[in-house]
């Protein structure tokens, strides 16, 4: 009876006691899963994205998303010429991220309404005998929105124009990729009579420096494209 009892109590015990963990084989591969929870507004900006630039929605991930109250109905992206209500607007910002590169957009607070905030390059051409005043911003998502101060005040959504060509976004990426930022003032000298004011800001994510025959290109290439799209 007390051999029985005994065999009873090392059953129980060896049950209860700590098992060893099961290690995995030495070449097993671990298993990466995605553990972002991308709601409908994120996954509408991650669509917008991947369409202009041609990339798989796989390629884009969450970096940051945060619920704001914007101080304007242009959901702080105010450009000149454009009705902007004055008026506290919920919204959020979301920022993006593909290969390296971040991409951030506001938002209104159903998602209706996405606008891109990360510039890319903006060219300004103001004066000469004409009276020019005309300005195209490009941002680096692919939206392009071109103005002149001489049409009538728009909403901001109706001043993009189509994204860029498949020849422009090759030709924009191969600057980008190499030089940094540059800033062009190419203006006529203060006191010329009907100054024409033009310049030119790039916002380039390389190392390299561009030389005048670089610049002289590039900002050719931003007039021509303002010109293509808006004249």
């Amino acid at each position: 009876m007390k051999r029985m009892f005994l065999f009873f109590v090392l059953l129980i015990l060896a049950a209860c006691a700590p098992q060893p963990l099961t290690e995995e084989p030495a070449n097993a591969i671990p298993t990466v899963e995605n553990s972002q929870d991308i709601d409908s507004i994120e996954d509408a900006v991650i669509q917008r994205l991947a369409e202009n630039l041609g990339l798989e929605k796989n390629d884009i991930s969450v970096k940051s998303t945060e619920k704001v109250e914007f101080g304007d109905a242009c959901m702080d992206i105010a450009f000149p010429d454009v009705l902007c209500a004055q008026v506290v607007t919920p919204g959020r910002v979301i920022v993006l991220e593909a290969h390296g590169i971040e991409y951030e957009y506001h938002t209104s607070v159903d998602g209706d309404l996405i606008q891109p905030v990360t510039f890319a390059l903006i060219w300004t051409r103001e004066g000469g005998i004409a009276g020019f005043c005309d300005r195209l911003t490009m941002f680096l998502s692919g939206e392009i929105c071109g103005m002149n101060c001489r049409s009538q005040p728009k909403e901001m959504a109706s001043n993009f124009a189509t994204l860029f060509s498949a020849q422009d976004q090759k030709q924009f990426n191969v600057w980008f990729l190499k030089y940094g930022e540059i800033n062009l003032d190419v203006s006529d000298p203060e006191g010329v009579s009907d100054r024409m004011m033009n310049t030119l800001v790039f916002y380039g994510n390389g190392r390299g420096t561009a030389n005048r025959a670089d610049e002289q290109a590039l900002f050719e290439w931003a007039q021509s494209l303002y010109q293509k799209l808006y004249s």
